[in-house]
């Protein structure tokens, strides 16, 4: 792996107790994936912003399908503001860095990339959702795109799988795999 520079940016995506938590849209296997990011993010935490995934009200206070998603997760709406923060684990450390609130999968409709970005890392959850969009956009932007593969996951395995080989097979050009150690020795 080539060297990473100070123009790299971590987004940690939507590592949030909504997800970490049974609340309607647990991915039980944050807790597996959580030592990798917090090392991601300690590494440099001035590099790393999270990224929030954001739930309505009601559903009808969402926008055009989103509502339909609403609809068929009532659950997940009007939570009290707390289950939407970081995990416990990561709370901390994001004090060094930024919040990036969102009510889409991609965080590049609220993101605003600090001047001279060229490198993205990703972690997060979940690698088949809100990951994989974000991935997407990043590449959109013509960036160095890195997946932390052993840093993301997904409440449905087959589908993060699927994605991890969809990306290796259809973007290798884009966007590298990388497990969080290699990453490490990259960002010294």
């Amino acid at each position: 792996m080539q060297v990473l520079s100070h123009r790299t940016l971590h987004l940690v995506i939507d590592m949030q107790r909504l997800f970490a938590e049974d609340h309607g849209w647990q991915v039980p296997s944050i807790a597996a994936i959580l030592p990798n990011v917090r090392r991601l993010c300690a590494a440099h935490p001035e590099a790393a912003i999270y990224s929030r995934f954001l739930t309505p009200p009601v559903p009808e206070a969402a926008k055009g399908q989103w509502r339909s998603l609403y609809r068929a997760y009532p659950q997940v709406t009007g939570l009290e503001r707390g289950i939407l923060d970081l995990v416990p684990e990561l709370q901390a450390l994001a004090a060094h860095g930024r919040i990036l609130d969102k009510t889409t999968y991609s965080v590049f409709p609220a993101l605003k990339l600090p001047p001279g970005t060229d490198t993205v890392i990703f972690s997060g959850a979940e690698t088949d959702a809100c990951v994989l969009a974000s991935l997407l956009g990043a590449v959109d932007k013509g960036l160095r795109v890195i997946l932390a593969r052993d840093a993301v996951t997904s409440s449905d395995m087959a589908a993060h799988e699927a994605t991890l080989d969809m990306i290796a097979r259809r973007l290798p050009c884009q966007v590298e795999l990388a497990a969080t150690d290699d990453i490490l020795r990259a960002w010294a």
